[in-house]
């Protein structure tokens, strides 16, 4: 633990000027520094207190569902959402009104244990895998047991503690890891966990995603992007560089469509807005920016793109589209969450970096639920082929949905799972 503090300290003071360029730059990184520090609002001690905590966007979502049955089940607790990130923060708060939300303290020296003792939770769930040493050990130290929920491990990761595997006695800290699947709870015996403490139960995404009617919930949005007969596609959570390549497939593909198409682009981080407002140009049409319209909703030119810079609108505009691209997944990011337009029964593309999402995928390519694309140019070839075929676009939204409803219950499983921990005494 000294050793890993010291290089901690030394990465800290290394990555230090870009965190000075982030505070100065960005305002959202200004805001939460106290709490990193360990700083957080102190609870009620006469109520019993669960923490949980997801990193980003995509793991609070996640948690949704199960932070609504904890709840439910369980009036008697009081429940604190942390995050790491701003955006993540940002959308707990928006998603969870009714909960205080934190930061996640650095793991650094005192940070972790000031948390613990301000918090004083009766247990700590972390979703996916989120091990940081020192905040484990602090949880240790107090008697306060700790849960891995979602529990998820890449490939990459698990390589990284299969080599730093004797400096890895954290792993034995967690009483609980409850896992999306056998892979990952194989990978976890490989690291040396107890058996008897690794439990699959499911991936809790496919709980928390919204299957309604999106079409009658979506429809003035729809009529807006589509005043007239027009196609709309949703490039959802794109990363740098897909967006223009998303633009030019869309451009090619509608010279082979009967419709025109509006493109609408919805950026993993809105903070990019004006290098994707750059890289754009004029060469695609006009770009209008949602923050600049969505109180007067002005009528659009037949060409425009929309570009969504602000966070948690995602899904409504899946709820208006015709087909939807997933990004993170035509670069070497890992993919993001294709869950929520399959949920939707939405045709869903995507590219073949899908790391992150292994067993979604499998289980939605496996049911010809999905299409997957190798590079922009097959990406053009498949929205001109989908659009075309109406037929299509609705067997592979059945299909997708079928595959959602088929992997429900995983949050009951980890509910039932770590109920021991949210008793008094556990």
């Amino acid at each position: 633990m000294a050793l890993y503090q010291a290089i901690f300290l030394v990465v800290m003071l290394g990555y230090g000027p870009v965190l000075l360029w982030r505070w100065f730059s960005d305002r959202s990184h200004r805001f939460g520094l106290r709490e990193r520090m360990g700083s957080v609002p102190r609870m009620d001690p006469a109520r019993p207190v669960v923490w949980v905590h997801g990193v980003s966007v995509g793991e609070v979502k996640a948690a949704g569902n199960f932070l609504a049955r904890l709840r439910a089940e369980r009036p008697d607790l009081q429940v604190v959402l942390s995050a790491t990130t701003p955006n993540g923060h940002r959308v707990a708060r928006q998603e969870h009104p009714g909960l205080p939300v934190v930061f996640y303290p650095l793991d650094f020296g005192p940070f972790p244990g000031r948390a613990l003792d301000r918090i004083q939770p009766q247990c700590v769930l972390l979703m996916e895998l989120e091990i940081w040493p020192n905040f484990l050990q602090a949880a240790a130290r107090r008697g306060i047991p700790v849960a891995v929920i979602n529990g998820r491990i890449s490939e990459r990761t698990f390589r990284g503690y299969r080599r730093a595997r004797g400096l890895l006695p954290q792993l034995a800290l967690i009483r609980t890891y409850c896992v999306q699947d056998n892979a990952y709870r194989q990978r976890l015996l490989d690291l040396g966990v107890d058996p008897a403490t690794v439990h699959v139960t499911g991936n809790m995404k496919y709980d928390s995603v919204a299957m309604g009617d999106h079409r009658a919930a979506a429809a003035p949005l729809r009529a807006w992007l589509a005043p007239k007969p027009m196609h709309v596609v949703v490039a959802g959570s794109t990363h740098a560089d897909e967006e223009l390549w998303v633009a030019g497939a869309v451009r090619g593909a509608a010279s082979r469509t009967t419709l025109p198409i509006r493109l609408v682009l919805v950026p993993r981080h809105p903070e990019r807005t004006q290098a994707i407002l750059a890289q754009l140009g004029d060469r695609h049409g006009p770009v209008v920016r949602w923050s600049h319209v969505q109180q007067s909703l002005d009528p659009l030119p037949e060409d425009a793109i929309v570009l969504v810079d602000t966070i948690g609108q995602l899904q409504r505009f899946y709820g208006a589209c015709d087909l939807a691209f997933v990004g993170g997944s035509l670069v070497p990011h890992g993919g993001q969450n294709m869950l929520e337009p399959s949920a939707l029964g939405l045709p869903v593309v995507f590219g073949m970096h899908t790391f992150n999402f292994r067993s979604d995928v499998e289980l939605l390519m496996q049911s010809r639920a999905a299409v997957q694309v190798r590079n922009p140019q097959e990406l053009e070839a498949a929205l001109a082929e989908l659009l075309n075929d109406p037929c299509q676009r609705a067997e592979l939204g059945a299909r997708a949905r079928q595959v959602i409803e088929r992997n429900l219950g995983a949050t009951q499983r980890t509910l039932e799972q770590v109920s021991e921990l949210l008793r008094p005494g556990a």
